[in-house]
């Protein structure tokens, strides 16, 4: 018994589908062409922009909207922004704040990330790097909203699974934001080590501190030095400005070095001696800095193997991994892919503004055999383009990327060759679990209370019941 979804395709498990707004974001900027640029920048790339040219008239705004971010130069006539960036704290504390500032007040900036701002922008920048900063500290204020909202999925936190692997990661994170020790995290390109650290730095007693990334392939060895340690005025050609580091910005908070095994032997020695003693000197300068942070790195290349060829320091390789947390493939936890999917669809239906798709069951099928070497990163894109394309409709697999679209074909013995291992049940039956498995996970996340559930589900209470004597019956023909 396939007690009808097979027919009619997936719908993921939902509540009332909702359509995300456009982040709101205050710009205070007394400079006109500045404040135009930026406004322009910002509204192409999707934010809804309130410009203000004064400190004055943005302090009212703040009174008057509860925006999601705001962006403010350190100086403005009337109202400055280190004010500005106090009252946003005491009338919007969820919101996300990013600084620009001259070179000769970064001082200032850095000093408002001690008290909660999230970023700040040294003038001149480049627009590209304005949308990228401001774009981090959104992900960052969105990600601390699912923290606190526990809503359907996030019962046990943002790291979203229940096959085994994944519960020992949510549980090596608990521990981890529990201390304050380095922790040094390891998987493959796309499984989620940047939202462990996060998740650490989030649930620690450094959750109200800054959280700095550092992308140590990202950095030319060149600028890696003052990238980390800041420089001063003329300690190199193009060094026209003091410019603070990433370990002072990080001051009390974490600072996350991402793709930590990229770094060349001669940045590891810089870095371990920063981080045994928290003091550095600035590139041309002769003062000592010291700072207080936590240490989380990340890589996916195999430090052990990099340790017995040279290319990575041992003492280095200790120091970062205190405690170790891995982050296993997606292929290994391919029961949670229909929970997954549910929540990636919702997200991505909501910011294209599109109602959350079903899928048919080819493309269940399709998923599931995938082997996934992007892991879940691979398999958002896959989904982004699937909701594109579909248009609102129910995606197919002429809606996958070519190579996920034929999975299923691959996956399956060709007639008269035999069975596989782990041979594809067919089409009706695969639905049939995937919705299973949602329903058990609602009433275990409700303690077995149906209504509670359906609510969960987004469907009835009728049609829980419905569902649930169908799968009664399916069992009983099963032991039958």
């Amino acid at each position: 018994m396939n007690g009808g979804p097979g027919a009619s395709g997936w719908r993921p498990p939902r509540r009332e589908p909702a359509r995300l707004q456009a982040v709101r974001l205050l710009l205070a900027e007394d400079d006109r062409i500045v404040r135009i640029t930026v406004a322009d920048a910002l509204e192409e790339a999707g934010y809804r922009v309130e410009a203000c040219a004064d400190g004055t008239t943005a302090l009212a705004a703040l009174e008057r909207e509860p925006f999601d971010l705001v962006l403010t130069d350190v100086r403005l006539p009337g109202v400055d922004g280190i004010a500005l960036f106090r009252r946003a704290r005491q009338v919007l504390p969820d919101a996300g704040i990013v600084l620009m500032t001259a070179y000769a007040h970064a001082e200032d900036a850095v000093a408002v990330m001690r008290e909660g701002a999230r970023d700040y922008l040294q003038k001149p920048f480049e627009m590209d790097e304005l949308l990228l900063r401001v774009g981090r500290v959104r992900d960052e204020v969105a990600f601390r909203q699912r923290l606190r909202d526990g809503n359907a999925g996030e019962a046990s936190g943002a790291i979203l699974g229940e096959a085994a692997p994944i519960r020992l990661v949510r549980e090596r994170v608990e521990a981890a934001a529990a201390s304050d020790v380095p922790v040094l995290i390891t998987g493959e390109t796309g499984t989620g080590k940047d939202l462990c650290a996060r998740t650490i730095h989030e649930r620690s007693r450094r959750a109200g501190r800054p959280f700095v990334v550092v992308n140590c392939a990202a950095i030319p060895e060149t600028l890696l030095e003052a990238e980390l340690f800041g420089h001063e005025k003329g300690a190199f050609t193009g060094a026209l400005q003091r410019r603070t580091g990433r370990f002072e910005a990080a001051d009390g908070g974490t600072l996350f070095l991402d793709e930590v095994g990229e770094l060349s032997p001669a940045s590891q020695a810089k870095l371990l001696r920063a981080i045994e003693t928290m003091s550095f000197e600035p590139v041309g300068s002769n003062r000592s800095v010291r700072v207080a942070v936590r240490i989380v790195a990340a890589t996916n290349r195999d430090l052990a193997a990099g340790i017995a060829s040279g290319a990575f320091r041992k003492d280095l390789f200790y120091r970062l991994n205190v405690l170790d947390l891995h982050t296993p493939p997606l292929r290994s936890c391919r029961s949670d892919l229909p929970l997954l999917a549910a929540r990636y669809l919702s997200e991505i239906a909501a910011r294209q503004g599109r109602p959350v798709p079903d899928l048919e069951p080819a493309v269940l099928a399709a998923l599931g055999s995938h082997d996934w070497p992007g892991n879940v990163r691979e398999l958002i894109h896959a989904l982004e383009r699937a909701v594109a394309l579909s248009r609102g409709g129910p995606i197919g697999l002429q809606h996958l990327p070519p190579d996920i679209a034929a999975s299923p074909g691959e996956a399956a013995p060709a007639p008269g060759t035999g069975s596989r291992e782990d041979p594809l049940p067919p089409l009706g039956e695969a639905v049939g679990q995937f919705e299973r498995q949602y329903i058990q996970r609602a009433l275990d996340q409700t303690g077995g209370h149906k209504g509670r559930a359906a609510a969960l589900l987004g469907i009835s209470r009728k049609s829980l019941w419905e569902r649930l004597r169908e799968m009664a019956g399916a069992g009983r023909g099963q032991k039958s």
